[in-house]
């Protein structure tokens, strides 16, 4: 008979794994502001991940204007996303009227890279795709939460190089962003995946 093992840490993650000593779900590293609480189920290679956000920071620089920030890890192999939700919000916490102007339009997405230019596009936005929000019209109180999700299921390839999920915000206009600007990200990122192997 299989021999099962059922983990159950304080974040009130489960694991439940048939006689293999080896986690499959990935890991979440620490950012720089802020703090993420990770909640992991997984039941052999099917995992969910629940990422809770809290005031996960960014530094917004005034002339590029798009800023990523690494949110999860997967572990190293072929992935397929089954399926992801965000509830994502937005603070400024520079003054703004001299760095991030008050209520002009952001974008936000969830990708396998870092965002790279204020259209996130492609793999900047390819597990949460690219949503409108609206920025702080007061210091260090939050805009409008937005919400977005996968359309469809798909595999990505992390045999070689894990693949990792970023959180990405760009503002297309530069007039937007006097100087460098500070800013806030909370909200929760679920993400249901399956680990489909390595070579």
């Amino acid at each position: 008979m299989p021999s099962f093992k059922t983990l159950q840490p304080p974040t009130g993650s489960i694991h439940v794994i048939d006689g293999d000593p080896l986690d499959k779900a990935g890991s979440t590293p620490a950012p720089a502001v802020g703090a993420i609480v990770t909640k992991q189920v997984q039941f052999g290679p099917f995992c969910q991940t629940t990422l809770t956000l809290n005031n996960v920071g960014q530094t917004v620089v005034n002339g590029t204007e798009y800023q990523g920030t690494k949110i999860y890890d997967f572990p190293e192999g072929r992935i397929l996303i089954l399926g992801a939700t965000a509830t994502l919000q937005q603070k400024t916490t520079s003054v703004l009227a001299s760095t991030l102007n008050a209520s002009v339009t952001g974008a936000i997405g969830i990708g396998t890279a870092t965002a790279s230019a204020t259209t996130l596009a492609s793999t900047m936005q390819d597990i949460i795709p690219t949503t409108a929000f609206t920025s702080s019209a007061t210091i260090n109180v939050a805009g409008t939460a937005v919400k977005a999700s996968l359309a469809a299921s798909a595999q990505f390839d992390g045999t070689t190089t894990a693949k990792d999920l970023y959180l990405n915000t760009a503002y297309a206009t530069t007039t937007d962003v006097d100087a460098d600007a500070t800013q806030t990200i909370s909200g929760t990122v679920v993400v249901t995946w399956c680990f489909l192997g390595d070579y």
